[in-house]
């Protein structure tokens, strides 16, 4: 299977201007789709867009990981985030990737173009845990709950797993820690005033792990114990928001 021979075919397609060996299709107003090939010509890399393209940044992604093809296509890695992407006018910092079975943009219709196709896009380096300890279920909720990969436009949604219990609501995770989005967090920790015997971890990008616990006050450690700190609920509101960016 030669991916140039299946997308040039595709309804609609047109050569991507001041590419070689990339395209561009647009199946319904407001969805658009760009691809390139990599250089060994065996593989292909795809923006998505929905209401929010421009040719410009898409034009740079496919270059960019064109150029990082070696990185991204070897090793196993389910998301990838190449850092030192930069466009003029946006905020991204990063050129993040995922691999087949993350994403399933050919899955359907095109099965053997899916095994060879990269989904990249814009992305944050608070997004992308640096351990890179993901499962395939949490890759795959990571790229379409919280990346939103074809929304060009957005803000960042930094990576944070969590696990909490509290007594008085009796909202806990389990054993295991789940991915959510800060307000999450923010909104559980709000929720252990008074619930003595309560607590929430929280691990950001970085991969450092606090846990908060209620005494009177919110007391914040390493999740070893290491560090306690008193704290009063703006502080420590403001402490989980600055670690999950920096």
């Amino acid at each position: 299977m030669d991916p140039a021979d299946v997308v040039s075919g595709f309804p609609g397609v047109e050569e991507f201007a001041g590419m070689s060996d990339a395209w561009h299709w647009s199946p319904v107003p407001g969805l658009d789709f760009a691809a390139a090939l990599s250089e060994d010509r065996r593989h292909l890399f795809q923006v998505n867009a929905r209401d929010s393209y421009d040719e410009g940044l898409v034009r740079a992604l496919l270059a960019e990981a064109r150029k990082n093809g070696t990185r991204l296509l070897s090793g196993d890695a389910l998301l990838t985030a190449i850092p030192g992407f930069q466009h003029p006018g946006r905020d991204f910092d990063v050129l993040a990737a995922a691999r087949p079975g993350v994403h399933r943009y050919h899955e359907v219709q095109q099965p053997e173009l899916q095994e060879v196709t990269w989904a990249v896009f814009p992305g944050y380096e608070c997004e992308f845990t640096r351990a890179n300890r993901y499962s395939v279920d949490d890759a795959r909720e990571s790229f379409i709950r919280f990346l939103t990969p074809a929304n060009l436009d957005r803000a960042p949604v930094p990576f944070l797993r969590v696990r909490y219990f509290n007594t008085v609501t009796k909202g806990e995770t389990g054993g295991d820690c789940i991915l959510v989005k800060p307000e999450i967090l923010y909104h559980e920790l709000k929720l252990l005033d008074g619930a003595q015997g309560s607590f929430v971890e929280f691990e950001n990008f970085r991969g450092q792990v606090f846990r908060v616990e209620w005494d009177l006050d919110w007391i914040l450690s390493g999740a070893g114990g290491d560090e306690v700190r008193r704290m009063r609920l703006d502080d420590l509101l403001a402490f989980a928001a600055k670690s999950l960016h920096v």
